[in-house]
């Protein structure tokens, strides 16, 4: 009996000693365990520490960039930039953040074109933060089909854990006139079937006229933009659109925008904004040199007197042999027809008619830029044109002396230059005027440059609109027209027939045409760059 207490106590006491073994190695597991996930979440915390680090420095690279303004020198008429001027780029964008940060914080080599924020260490998020980051500017020449970069690492570190992120960003022209799909210094004019795919802005600032007046039969998939302030535009008695007593749009129940009759703007559009930034690159006379598409191109030989015509501008409709004002200009005009031109250049004062003539490569309008003689009014009838018309640049607007007028059926496939199609600063550019029962639909691609510009009949533009002639000083007319046609301003066009489709359609990655200088800038970063190293 003793030994069966003995051995059933016994037994207890092993089996207790068992379980107090394994319960002793399962907690010193646990407590390891324990520390493993401690040490795991530090981790964890520390690398998300750093990306976060990095990606700061990325915010801050554009920061820096985006405050960047080229010094005076930095400026191109090219349509590309060059190694040389992209090089260039950097090093003015090192002179501005050195100006930022002082000297001493960061370090340059104007050898190798490299910068480095800050030159020792690295920046802390905030006061007494443990994580940091620091940056490396770094030149990468691009070719004919990709932009010059200058690409940014940024590594950030937390703890002794780093992480390292690369971002470039474009060195480029400045082309933000390209956002737009129509861009004028005057007032902007869009009636008729219109339809515009992308957001209009007129520099128009005199406040006597609207800058926009849109009818409802137009569409605007856009913004419409102007650089006077709400305030200015109530202030002068009338309203480019209907607003509620604290001065915002009004809407109805179905969120539809509501109009009113005395609304300058009456088309469908996404918003007006006031208020904008009015210095924007190609819109003034001297931003334009074309002297450079004039070299090495063949004069088109004069035309005896037996086959000239005279025509008037403005004339009456559908007979340019009528002057419809008693101030319309006589043309003894050179008639070419049926003749092929291959990098032609027109002598002023010829005021040339073209029919049926198709031109290859650039043809090369001349005249006078003082602007005082020797001008060209050009009519062109049912021609082709596979390649850019481009214009010498008069100092100032003649409506009625320089002009580039398309009548007719137009052909255009731009074969010679994508950027544009017309580049005709200070011309008065008449597209378009023809009835669209008869004729077929202009197409173009690339940027339209004229002093006033006009799109009648049938159109469809794949780029962007510019007039860029200042017409403040005339308050009542010389209005880009789109679709516009009776009582427009001065136009030579009366014949509510001539208003028919017109659709206009911009590309903002598209390079400007050479000819207009702007700025050399660092563009926003392009994101499908970014990569973690």
């Amino acid at each position: 009996m003793t030994m069966r207490k003995w051995f059933s106590g016994g037994f207890s006491s092993v089996l207790a000693m068992i379980f107090v073994a394994l319960f002793s190695v399962l907690a010193i597991s646990f407590t390891a365990m324990s520390n493993i996930n401690v040490q795991m979440s530090r981790n964890h915390r520390d690398l998300s520490a750093a990306q976060a680090a990095a990606e700061s420095g990325l915010e801050y690279a554009g920061f820096l960039t985006s405050g960047y303004v080229p010094p005076g020198g930095a400026y191109s008429a090219q349509n590309t930039v060059s190694v040389s001027e992209a090089q260039d780029t950097v090093a003015y964008f090192a002179a501005h953040v050195e100006t930022i940060l002082g000297s001493s914080n960061v370090s340059w080599d104007s050898t190798n074109l490299e910068l480095r924020i800050p030159a020792n260490g690295g920046i802390a998020l905030s006061t007494g933060a443990s994580s940091a980051f620091s940056l490396l500017f770094e030149f990468q020449a691009g070719d004919t089909d990709n932009p010059h970069l200058m690409t940014v690492t940024s590594t950030g570190g937390a703890a002794g854990i780093n992480r390292a992120v690369q971002l470039a960003f474009p060195i480029r022209k400045d082309n933000r006139v390209l956002q737009y799909a129509i861009a004028s210094r005057g007032r902007i004019w869009l009636t008729g079937d219109s339809t515009i795919e992308g957001d209009i802005f007129s520099d128009w600032d005199n406040v006597t006229k609207s800058p926009f007046n849109i009818t409802s039969d137009s569409t605007v998939n856009g913004t419409v933009n102007t650089i006077l302030t709400k305030q200015q535009c109530i202030d002068a008695g009338w309203q480019m659109e209907t607003l509620d007593e604290d001065g915002n749009p009004m809407f109805d129940e179905n969120g539809d925008r509501i109009y009113s009759a005395g609304d300058e703007v009456q088309g469908t559009h996404d918003g007006i904004n006031y208020d904008q930034f009015s210095d924007v690159p190609g819109m003034n006379i001297d931003d334009y040199d074309t002297d450079g598409y004039n070299d090495g191109l063949t004069e088109i030989a004069s035309c005896p007197s037996g086959d000239r015509e005279t025509e008037y501008f403005p004339h009456v409709a559908g007979d340019y042999g009528q002057p419809s004002q008693s101030w319309s200009r006589q043309l003894d005009r050179h008639v070419y027809e049926n003749q092929t031109f291959t990098d032609s250049f027109l002598p002023s004062n010829r005021n040339a008619l073209f029919r049926n003539c198709t031109f290859e490569g650039i043809a090369y309008i001349d005249c006078n830029k003082s602007g005082s003689t020797n001008y060209n009014n050009v009519r062109f009838e049912d021609c082709t044109f596979n390649g850019a018309v481009i214009t010498d640049v008069p100092e100032v607007l003649k409506w009625r002396e320089n002009c580039l007028y398309y009548t007719g059926s137009a052909t255009f496939q731009n074969e010679a230059m994508a950027e544009a199609t017309i580049l005709a600063p200070h011309f008065n550019v008449n597209l378009g005027n023809t009835d669209p029962l008869e004729g077929e639909t202009n197409e173009l691609t690339g940027a339209i440059v004229g002093g006033i510009v006009d799109i009648r009949g049938n159109a469809q533009i794949y780029g962007t609109i510019i007039s860029m002639c200042d017409t403040t000083q005339w308050t009542s007319g010389y209005v880009t027209n789109i679709g516009a046609t009776l009582g427009d301003g001065g136009n030579e066009t009366t014949e509510p027939g001539d208003v028919g489709v017109i659709s206009i359609t911009p590309d903002e990655d598209q390079m400007l045409p050479s000819g207009i200088t702007t700025p050399i800038v660092i563009g926003g970063a392009e994101g499908d760059t970014y990569v973690e190293l």
